[in-house]
């Protein structure tokens, strides 16, 4: 969709910093601008036990151009944008500073967490050119995944070997590397599906606007369940989900 406007509710324990309360706006003023977003007012409340932010953001599209999780069917292509790991790599950094301290690369990593690009415009384009099926990737692959095969009842293949995962992740985190990428979570990236017929022109037209697809796996009919495709090629059944916000303790 087009952004249009944004509201933003803050529930605050009445001990922040003023200063930091600007910055925070500052950050969400910038954001705006790029994509040309309203800040249309919310509200400011009170909050004792602790700090809260939420943030509706309203967008507006075409009926044929609305991306849903039903659209996938056999023999689509599944793709991803972007890397994928590298905002769970960030946040195993933070976690642990004193592990990586004086590693390079650690500081794209973090950044990754901690900042997000929307990934509008691409998410725009792949409406216009007829992608089947689309969703963010907040949850991890195996998390997000499996939404859209329920909801097109269809089922998948991934290969673990066509996973863009950023060689400084690899690097860091060479026994976990690939945990990271299925199940991390918050790469905020777009999975989407898509006839094999189009997706060249999806590759061209993406990287015209900056922007980088990947095709880790096709669509199966739906018997065929989620199966993934190791590194050594051998194929596995996997058990589906990621983060839990329901579940962690």
């Amino acid at each position: 969709a087009a952004p249009r406007l944004a509201t933003i509710t803050l529930g605050l324990r009445g001990s922040e910093r003023v200063a930091d309360l600007v910055s925070l706006y500052e950050g969400i003023g910038e954001l705006a601008e790029v994509h040309r977003i309203a800040i249309a007012g919310g509200d400011i409340v009170r909050s004792p036990e602790c700090l809260s932010i939420s943030v509706t953001a309203i967008g507006e599209v075409r009926r044929e151009r609305l991306l849903r999780r039903s659209g996938a069917r056999v023999g689509d292509v599944i793709a991803v944008s972007g890397t994928i790991g590298a905002s769970a790599a960030g946040l195993q950094i933070l976690a642990n500073p004193e592990r990586f301290a004086g590693m390079a690369t650690t500081g794209l990593l973090v950044a990754a967490h901690l900042q997000p690009i929307p990934r509008i415009a691409l998410g725009q384009l792949l409406g216009e050119l007829g992608v089947a099926a689309a969703m963010d990737l907040s949850d991890g692959l195996l998390g997000d995944l499996p939404k859209i095969l329920a909801a097109s009842g269809v089922g998948a293949t991934v290969d673990a070997r066509a996973l863009p995962v950023a060689p400084s992740v690899r690097a860091l985190f060479p026994d976990t590397w690939l945990d990271l990428a299925l199940r991390g979570g918050e790469d905020y990236e777009l999975l989407f599906t898509a006839p094999p017929s189009r997706f060249d022109e999806i590759l061209r037209r993406a990287e015209a606007i900056g922007s980088t697809v990947t095709a880790i796996g096709r669509i199966e009919p739906e018997p065929h369940g989620l199966v993934l495709r190791g590194p050594d090629g051998a194929e596995h059944d996997v058990v589906p989900g990621a983060f839990d916000h329901f579940g962690a303790t």
